[in-house]
């Protein structure tokens, strides 16, 4: 037991002589490594731990305790927001004559201006502790920022940049910076009862008693703070509300995102948000801060960088009367970049309108240029309740509506019907299966092409004996292109029909879901049948469909789709030959010009129009009772300057396609009207 003793008798003082040692050590710390801690503890903005190495005695020189010290440097340095600082060099000299320390160090301080080079000077003085003499760092405001003196303070002033406006082709706004007022309240003139005010308040205005609760509640709220509670509609106006019993109500102008074309243009332009703090977790390069805003959907999140312009501003020394003393760092902001759209306004605002009360999309394209003209789903959102927040019964309004209005429709997939009989028209005649004379004789309105396809079978609407290309392009014969596709079989089509756009990066800044001829190949005749007239598992996006119709303009050659007014037109690729699109062409025209076309009645004076209809079933099996899609794509084939794609949905019993083009044509005429003027 007496050697159990002894051991930790002998091991306790060992262990308490090494901390004894580093005890006396740290208070007997040399000059150097004093300067060394305190200047890693400021490049790790570790204001707390930097007090260790200073000495008391200058604090209470310029009026600081410990407390008023780190608050003076978060103050200063999150101002800044300065994000790193690294020490470039340090240097410590000994003067042999007055037998003094002295330190230089050089930093570069990382902050929403850029790079900040700070060479700083440090003295050192020993001072006496409980436990002896120390060295300390002897401290002066101008170990904050050179040239700081007593009393100084440090002004950190944003300049923000103006935030690019959208136009469309002629100029007219799609998204801009409008004037506003921003709706608030001043505490101290509540009146007596605050929740009384405020469910008034809530009333009078339609906002939840909870954000004027919640923005009341904040830490830096005073009684006599403006209290902001919500940007009021740009054609407000306060004369608006004069005389009505409005407690602590005021109003201070302001800017904020307007969207002029409102719902029309929503899918397309987006709309911004106030950041998040998932923005800001995200944003490593430190270009946010809380209250900015930023693009949440469409052309204004694709164009954020390009929009949102860059931050400006001017970090300043500021003597104890407000006087400008020195310039620490100034940079002028810079604007937001306009982007200008090939887009059409008026074109895409009529479109809107044209489909209320039908869901589905409409794109219209220059066929020559690849322009697009109008980008148009419906139902839609109003983009400027987005900006300033939805109220819950606005939210529920849009979240409950069946037709689903957040679904951008012209960038969604489609089965695209009889309409892309025209691509199967162009594939036979390119492979040599299909001649515009040749005729096939068909019986009946149903028809399969032996008992190994069971009970499954092809059907088509009108019961004509002989129907040859034209005929079954006019009328929408699917009994002749499922025989003219199995004619030339599955390799064949597949090869052809793929070059229509199904590969190609469209290189549009709208995401667009990516087409597919199948699922996995064409691997029989079935498919291959349902796969001639636009049914099976073919899906296309409104946009891929009107480029696909391009080449039947273009002498062959497919116009990919442009939607910025200073980019240059992508390469044409060839897709058939000049005579083959001719032949096309030519049938497409019967579509309208024949009195038993499907698109009859878009016959006008005003241009020889072309056009594909279609509707497409929506089931899962033959026989059963599915809804329907309805189609139209239209080009002017004279002088082309648009080709116009649309798709309703739910078209079943309320005339198929026929309902698509009654929609459409009044916005072709207007049109067309116009480019004649």
């Amino acid at each position: 037991m007496k050697k159990v003793t002894l051991f930790f008798l002998i091991f306790a003082l060992i262990v308490g002589g090494f901390f004894l040692w580093r005890f006396l050590k740290a208070d007997k710390a040399t000059p150097e490594e004093v300067f060394d801690d305190y200047v890693k503890q400021f490049s790790e903005q570790d204001y707390d731990a930097m007090l260790h190495a200073i000495s008391e005695g200058e604090l209470e020189e310029y009026d600081y305790d410990k407390k008023s010290f780190t608050d003076k440097y978060d103050a200063i340095f999150s101002g800044m927001e300065a994000s790193s600082i690294t020490v470039l060099s340090k240097e410590l000299l000994y003067d042999e004559d007055i037998e003094a320390y002295e330190g230089s160090f050089k930093v570069k301080i990382d902050t929403f201006l850029g790079e900040i080079l700070a060479s700083y000077q440090t003295a050192f003085t020993k001072v006496d502790t409980e436990e002896g003499e120390a060295w300390k760092v002897k401290w002066d405001p101008s170990l904050i920022l050179p040239g700081m003196e007593k009393g100084d303070k440090v002004s950190v002033q944003t300049y923000l940049p103006k935030r690019g406006e959208i136009r469309d082709r002629n100029g007219n706004p799609l998204a801009v910076n409008a004037n506003v007022y921003d709706m608030g309240i001043i505490p101290g003139e509540l009146g007596n009862s605050k929740e009384a005010s405020i469910k008034k308040l809530s009333s009078a205005f339609d906002i939840p008693e909870e954000t004027f609760n919640k923005a009341l509640d904040k830490k830096w709220v005073t009684k006599d703070s403006f209290v902001p509670i919500a940007t009021m509609p740009v054609d407000f106006k306060p004369e608006s509300i004069a005389g009505k019993d409005l407690p602590g109500v005021t109003f201070q102008t302001g800017k904020t995102r307007y969207y002029p074309e409102k719902e029309s243009s929503a899918h397309l332009i987006g709309y911004v948000k106030e950041v998040t703090g998932e923005d800001l977790e995200k944003d490593t390069d430190h270009v946010y801060n809380e209250g900015d805003y930023i693009g949440k959907a469409g052309l204004e999140e694709v164009y954020e960088k390009r929009l949102r312009g860059k931050k400006g501003g001017i970090i300043q020394i500021k003597s104890e009367t407000g006087k400008r003393k020195s310039i620490i760092k100034e940079l002028e902001a810079v604007d937001g970049e306009n982007i200008n759209l090939t887009i059409d306004s008026a074109l895409q605002s009529e479109i809107y309108e044209a489909m209320k009360k039908d869901a589905g999309a409409v794109t219209a394209m220059h066929p020559l240029t690849g322009e697009m003209l109008a980008l148009v789903s419906y139902p839609s959102i109003d983009p400027n309740l987005m900006v300033g927040g939805m109220t819950d019964e606005q939210w529920k309004s849009y979240s409950d509506n069946p037709k689903l209005p957040f679904l951008n429709r012209f960038s969604s997939l489609y089965a695209p019907g009889s309409t892309f009989k025209a691509i199967t028209a162009a594939v036979g005649l390119t492979v040599g299966t299909t001649f515009p004379e040749k005729k096939r004789e068909i019986t009946g309105l149903q028809w399969k092409k032996d008992n190994s396809w069971g009970g499954y079978y092809v059907t088509r609407v009108k019961d004509a004996p002989s129907v040859d290309m034209v005929d079954a392009l006019a009328y929408s014969d699917n009994i002749y292109f499922a025989q003219e596709a199995l004619e030339m079989g599955a390799v064949k089509f597949e090869e052809h029909a793929i070059e229509f756009g199904f590969k190609e990066d469209y290189k549009l800044p709208i995401y667009l879901k990516k087409s597919q001829l199948s699922n996995k190949g064409i691997n029989n005749e079935v498919l291959l049948a349902d796969s001639a007239y636009g049914q099976g598992e073919v899906l296309m996006s409104p946009v891929h469909l009107g480029t696909a119709f391009t080449p039947f303009v273009n002498e062959g050659n497919m116009v990919m789709p442009l939607l910025l007014a200073d980019e240059k037109a992508q390469s044409r690729k060839s897709v058939i030959s000049s005579d083959v699109a001719k032949t096309v062409k030519e049938a497409l025209i019967q579509v309208v010009e024949r009195e038993s076309g499907t698109a009859h009645n878009l016959k006008t004076t005003k241009a020889v129009l072309g056009a594909k209809t279609g509707t497409a079933e929506l089931k899962s099996k033959k026989g059963e009772d599915g809804s329907e899609n309805g189609f139209a794509v239209i080009f002017d084939a004279d002088s082309p300057s648009i080709l116009l794609t649309a798709i309703v949905e739910d078209v079943k019993n309320r005339g198929g396609s026929h309902y698509v083009t009654v929609k459409m044509k009044p916005v072709l005429d207007d049109y067309l009207a116009a480019e004649k003027q």
